[in-house]
């Protein structure tokens, strides 16, 4: 009878042991199981959080409008080349640069054209000082364009694509296979190359209302004497040089003369030989 009990207590035992073993088995299954789980649930609240961030309750305050000045002016002016040093002179006042110059010199007229590029808030002082220089104003034509929805419209675009890039860098770590980095690493340059563009629009945005571009033309007319006998020596010499023209046109036109002297002399002789008969 003791030796019946002692066998049942030992399988038992055994039983027990097992138990525990599987027991221990799934414990650390649902450990690992967990693990992973609360990993994709922190980047999936991670996403939701910056998700959030990304579309505020509250509108963008617009502190400083974003415009781009742009113009031309075109006058008449006493002295070009004093004009041309006083605007010299002003663009390094108002602290800007000259980007183009361009020199014309014809017979009645001197002119130049200049291309500036001045600080935006300085851009309306500048185009005030030149009615020093002006004499007789032909046309003058200053726009202004407001940028500032793109500029804040590009900027987000670019924070926002930076985000996505960052989260998409988080997925790369816990990718678990060749196709899904090649995927992610895809997404990743498709990404990349927009927050390129987008930077290189900003740049130019940026670029364009720092500093306003107004195109100059100024000119002067010139006074000069009849000059009466150099004329009379140019018009003999262009005489003299249109007639050697005029026989070398003639040369020129030899395959005709001989038409017509031929032609001529077939006429007389045709008629001399009906006088005859």
């Amino acid at each position: 009878m003791k030796t019946y009990l002692l066998a049942i207590i030992f399988l038992l035992f055994i039983s027990c042991g097992s138990n525990a073993y599987k027991s221990s088995d799934n414990y650390n299954s649902e450990k690992s199981i967990s693990t992973v789980a609360t990993s994709e649930a922190a980047i999936n609240e991670e996403e939701t959080t910056k998700k959030s961030d990304e579309q505020p309750n509250e509108p963008i305050t617009i502190t400083e409008r974003k415009l781009i000045k742009e113009g031309s002016i075109s006058f008449e002016t006493d002295s070009v080349d004093k004009t041309k040093k006083y605007i010299e002179d002003k663009v390094k006042f108002f602290e800007g640069y000259i980007a183009k110059e361009y020199s014309y010199d014809y017979t009645e007229q001197k002119q130049y054209m200049l291309e500036v590029r001045i600080p935006s808030q300085k851009f309306d002082d500048f185009v005030n000082s030149l009615n020093t220089v002006i004499s007789s104003l032909d046309n003058k034509d200053i726009q202004v364009k407001d940028v500032t929805e793109e500029y804040v419209d590009v900027e987000a675009r670019i924070k926002s694509k930076k985000d996505v890039m960052q989260r998409y860098s988080e997925l790369l770590k816990h990718a678990k296979s060749v196709a899904e980095m090649l995927d992610i690493e895809r997404e990743i340059g498709t990404l990349q190359a927009d927050i390129e563009s987008l930077e290189g629009r900003l740049k130019y945005l940026q670029n364009q209302t720092s500093l306003s571009t107004l195109t100059l033309t100024f000119y002067e007319h010139r006074t000069r004497e009849f000059g009466f006998w150099s004329k009379i020596g140019k018009s003999l010499s262009g005489g003299w040089n249109g007639l050697l023209w005029f026989f070398i046109g003639v040369l020129y036109l030899w395959p005709l003369w001989i038409i017509l002297f031929g032609g001529l002399w077939l006429l007389l002789r045709y008629l001399k030989k009906k006088k005859k008969s």
